[in-house]
């Protein structure tokens, strides 16, 4: 550690119970035109008996007294022209107001007295935080190998006294052997196992599905991989122990064993703590399947398919996961990249020699994947404007806000024909899943019979109007009359917004809308659609009946 008493702003070292909250209320913050960064994350105990010695006072406590300390808490600063203010008057008093409002949103409170009054405005902690209770090595749950590194680093440079007890969940080197040195130097010793991964509540989380499908051993003739258990090879089992082992010793794997290796090999490599849920899993589960270094080639292409960049420049596909392609997956709408990220495995997977041996389930696992995944939070971040071309020119909101506005102007037919249109337009390159996608429409279409924009001559009553069924006058004349022959189209046409408008990743309040909402607008729409059949039907039987009575 260069300087000690430096202050540092970096939020990728916070206790992950805090670190994507902060990142969310920076990102909320900016998105509303508020000028705040982040002044200050952790602080060294060198650097906080510093700010005590300061006088005029700057801070009421010493080193490890405070929140700052242990990675629970942030200095949140106005950033004006470039320079730091901590200006809270005049305009820019909502400023203030409006941090605080969001800190408390997101499970964080500013700091107060014992008689309720605000003491520090840039300061917001994690709410129950106690700097005693950490003393004593109580930490919040939900900690990882970044964040307790970091601070049982602070803990071994610090040379004034009363450190607070070290986190229990990182790893700590054994000692060595000395007999042993000479043959096994540098190596992974299996006895050395420990319980690091089952404290470690997200990969808990993450590993689960992993799990799952890895199974147990098997010895698949076309597996390259020879002899696997758990999902660990008999190659990676023999990299982890540093030395050779036999089909047995992988028969013979632990879990607790497995667990560790995937820990370690795969999910820290990767540096999956430091990403949000979304991407951490898809990117450790493709780890597991194709190494790291496939994962990040993968995240640095779908990345560059939706069109965006770092600091001007697409990513260079390298496989390496530096500053930038970090940048890329932390600031990125985790929902948009990961769903990008699958795209882009399934192409690679289709690549594969064994493809014809082992497709079904690679492609079953994906799909488990995408419904796992969707289970993760959402997160937050920059979302591209488009993604993919249905046509040779771009369809973007404004596209299909045409279609809307057709469709509340009455030519619902019209709006149907014409959204029809551009989705089933192929090009090169499509996915199954969008290719499912147009056979939903092509059936939809067929159901509800709209062939065309022409309009559909009905026989009216003497005012006029058209008469209407029972299903219809059930709601009364008025309520009737306006929906009318528009049921089961407006359905139609809600069903495919809901379910494709998503799919082409599109930006905008519409599309974050329904994408939140999607399974009761499909429910809705079902409904909606399913009655307009039923009306059909009424229709249909009161014209037999008129045929029939001729």
């Amino acid at each position: 550690m260069a300087n000690p008493a430096a202050r540092d702003s970096d939020i990728s070292k916070l206790h992950p119970a805090i670190r994507e909250k902060v990142r969310a209320i920076r990102d909320q913050l900016q998105a509303e035109g508020i000028p705040f960064e982040v002044f200050e994350a952790f602080r060294t105990p060198e650097r906080q008996a510093k700010l005590q010695a300061k006088r005029p006072k700057v801070t009421w406590v010493g080193p490890w007294g405070s929140i700052h300390q242990y990675g629970l808490a942030v200095d949140f600063v106005l950033k004006l022209d470039g320079k730091w203010s901590w200006d809270d008057k005049g305009a820019e008093a909502p400023y203030w107001d409006r941090m605080h409002e969001l800190a408390k949103e997101h499970g964080m409170t500013p700091l107060y007295n014992k008689n309720g009054e605000l003491i520090e405005k840039p300061h917001i902690q994690l709410i129950g935080a106690s700097a005693s209770e950490m003393r004593n090595g109580h930490y919040p749950e939900g900690g990882d190998d970044v964040w307790a590194e970091y601070l049982i680093q602070l803990i071994d440079n610090w040379e004034g006294g009363n450190a607070p007890r070290k986190p229990t969940m990182a790893a700590e080197r054994p000692p060595l052997n000395a007999d042993h040195v000479p043959d096994n130097d540098g190596s992974a010793d299996p006895s050395t196992a420990t319980a690091i991964a089952a404290s470690d509540a997200k990969f808990q989380r993450l590993h689960g599905f992993i799990k799952h499908w890895e199974g147990g051993f098997v010895n698949h003739p076309a597996d390259k991989g020879g002899a696997t258990n758990m999902g660990i090879t008999i190659g990676t089992l023999a990299a982890w122990r540093g030395q050779e082992v036999s089909i047995e010793d992988v028969r013979n794997l632990s879990r607790a064993e497995a667990d560790e290796i995937f820990r370690t090999r795969y999910y820290a490599v990767s540096r999956c703590s430091e990403m949000p849920e979304r991407m951490a899993m898809v990117v450790y589960n493709c780890s597991v399947m194709s190494g790291p270094k496939r994962a990040i080639e993968l995240v640095q292409k779908s990345f560059n398919a939706l069109g965006m960049t770092v600091d001007g420049a697409k990513l260079v596909v390298d496989g390496i996961l530096g500053r930038l392609t970090m940048a890329a997956i932390q600031k990125t709408d985790a929902s948009v990249l990961a769903s990008g990220f699958m795209d882009e495995q399934e192409a690679y997977l289709r690549t594969l020699d064994t493809f014809d041996v082992f497709g079904d389930g690679w492609l079953n696992r994906m799909a488990a994947l995408r419904e796992f995944v969707n289970t993760l939070p959402q997160g937050a971040g920059l979302r591209p404007r488009k993604v993919m071309k249905v046509s040779e020119s771009n369809v973007d909101l404004d596209d299909i806000l045409t279609i809307v506005s057709a469709v509340q102007g009455g030519d619902r037919r019209a709006a149907l024909a014409k959204a029809a249109e551009l989705l089933l337009q192929d090009k090169p390159g499509d996915s199954d899943e969008l290719a499912r996608g147009k056979d939903l429409v092509q059936l939809l279409l067929g159901v509800s019979g709209v062939t065309s924009a022409e309009a559909v001559t009905v026989t009216r009553d003497a005012d006029g109007n058209v008469p209407l069924t029972p299903i219809n006058a059930a709601l009364g004349q008025t309520v009737g009359r306006a929906i009318n022959g528009k049921k089961s189209v407006s359905g139609v046409i809600g069903l495919l917004l809901t379910a494709m408008l998503p799919k082409l990743g599109l930006s905008g309040d519409i599309v974050t809308f329904i994408a939140s909402n999607s399974d009761v607008l499909l429910t809705l729409f079902s409904m909606l659609f399913g009655w307009g059949l039923v009306g059909k039907l009424d229709k249909a039987i009161r014209l037999v009946g008129m045929i029939g009575g001729r």
